[in-house]
């Protein structure tokens, strides 16, 4: 007997007024695109009034099988059973130990859109701190790799601390694959340049939020002074130095500076071209009580058509800056079971977004059993599945958002900030990022035609995939 199939309830099925009939499927990410015969056929199959079509090829109904459009029943529960075993492999895997370290709380800068209240917190890890760390990394023994990333506070006001750990580290039995450095730059001058490469900072983060006029508006520091032109100059000699890593520069953008980001960018790939330097776009999202406002954040509609006039003036050719990616797990040191964040007396986090708030701490390397919160570790490692959730298991784009930033969802669902988003955009937009995809296909498309004038592209039998999604369709 054959086995009942029905439709899925991953299937986005639409029309463009402008380009024409389209079919996508989350699970198996393939996106085709349709003629108006094979459109009309597909909406009795998703109203269950199928009838025999002749004028329907096999190769079409096996594409539909092959790529879950059309699935027996209990496949879709199967496969995100698979998903939700691999995530979870992920979050227990425990040969590899990743700490977020902050040898201080204290910051230079006093950028008013901060989420940290910790700035003027002085302290700074001391000798007994160290020993107990690295105490904690040993104590990991089936731990084979290490990774760590330098954070605040400005982690550069306490470099020495930076120094001393990772001589002591290099000396465990511990594979040291790399360290990365989270920094304002405005103390990131020769002296400490000289020394990354020894350190094994392979990664440098640094934060420009515009030209000198609006930078130093939002990053001053903390007399109110401005640092764009020295943190310009540190970055000059960090690129012209013998250090070997890369530099990322990230732009926090809201509504005061959103229209500075293409010239920035601009100027500083030209200014370091060549180099390892990469510019990117940051969201200010604040909570709904800081004090820098939720009128300068930018809403999700406005972020949408930020990313797509980036992915327009930026992708240079490519069509995969705006597609969904099809195998998201959502794995970050929130919900993964040897990736903590250590503060400079010892606490410990889950999350970056938690450091200086007392009630996230997780407990202390201080003690025998340092992660004594084990309902906190809990929240955050099995609250946050989205595979648990009946809301996120019946929402079309699952597979593509695997449930958002587990921080946003925790303080969502169980600490009372019901209007903190962490669905993702696709969400309410999956059809206009689809579009802007296929836009760039056809462009792409329309250029070989002029090329090679005898080649075959068009859609011959009513129907084509524009994107394969995944390989083994799940």
């Amino acid at each position: 007997m054959e086995p009942m199939i029905h439709w899925s309830r991953y299937n986005t099925l639409f029309q463009s007024q402008r380009l024409g009939y389209f079919l996508y499927n989350s699970l198996s990410n393939v996106f085709i695109e349709l003629d108006k015969h094979h459109y009309q056929f597909l909406e009795q199959l998703q109203n269950n009034l199928l009838s025999s079509n002749p004028d329907i090829d096999d190769s079409f109904l096996f594409i539909l099988r092959e790529k879950k459009i059309l699935v027996e029943e209990g496949v879709e529960k199967r496969q995100l059973m698979s998903r939700q075993y691999r995530r979870n492999a992920l979050s227990f895997y425990n040969a590899h130990l990743i700490l977020s370290i902050c040898p201080t709380l204290s910051c230079n800068f006093r950028c008013p859109y901060c989420f940290e209240n910790t700035q003027k917190h002085m302290t700074m890890m001391n000798p007994e701190t160290v020993d107990r760390l690295i105490t904690f990394i040993k104590n990991f023994e089936e731990a084979k790799y290490l990774s760590i990333t330098w954070y605040g506070g400005e982690p550069t006001l306490a470099f020495d601390v930076i120094r001393n750990i990772t001589q002591r580290v290099k000396e465990l039995n511990i594979t040291f694959e790399d360290a990365g450095l989270v920094t304002n730059a405005y103390l990131l001058q020769s002296d400490k340049i000289s020394q990354l490469n020894d350190l094994n900072i392979k990664a440098v983060q640094i934060t420009l939020d515009g030209p000198a006029n609006v930078h130093d508006t939002r990053r001053m520091l903390s007399n109110g002074l401005p640092t764009y032109q020295q943190i310009m100059q540190n970055i000059d000699m960090l690129m012209n130095s013998s250090y070997k890593g890369s530099c990322n520069i990230r732009v926090n953008l809201d509504k005061n500076n959103l229209s500075e980001f293409f010239d920035l960018r601009t100027h500083l790939l030209e200014r370091f071209k060549g180099k390892k330097l990469s510019v990117y776009a940051g969201h200010v999202d604040t909570a709904g009580d800081h004090k820098y406002g939720k009128n300068c954040t930018l809403c999700a509609d406005e972020w949408v058509t930020f990313t797509v006039e980036q992915y327009r003036r930026l992708s240079g050719g490519s069509m995969e800056g705006v597609y969904p990616a099809g195998t998201l797990f959502n794995i970050c040191s929130a919900n993964t079971r040897n990736s903590f964040v250590i503060g400079p007396e010892g606490e410990l986090y889950k999350c970056w977004e938690d450091v200086g708030k007392q009630e996230m701490v997780i407990g202390s390397i201080f003690e025998d059993e340092p992660v004594n919160n084990a309902e906190l570790v809990a929240l955050y490692s099995v609250g946050t599945d989205p595979y648990l959730d009946p809301v996120c298991l019946d929402c079309k784009v699952l597979p593509i958002c695997s449930g958002g930033c587990a921080n946003r969802r925790l303080r969502s669902k169980y600490f009372n900030e019901a209007s903190m988003e962490f669905c993702s955009l696709y969400k309410d937009n999956l059809v206009t990022y689809l579009m802007e995809y296929y836009d760039a296909f056809r462009t792409k498309e329309l250029c070989s035609d002029v090329l090679s004038p005898n080649r075959k592209t068009k859609n011959v039998k009513g129907y084509r995939l524009i994107h394969r999604g995944n390989e083994n369709g799940a």
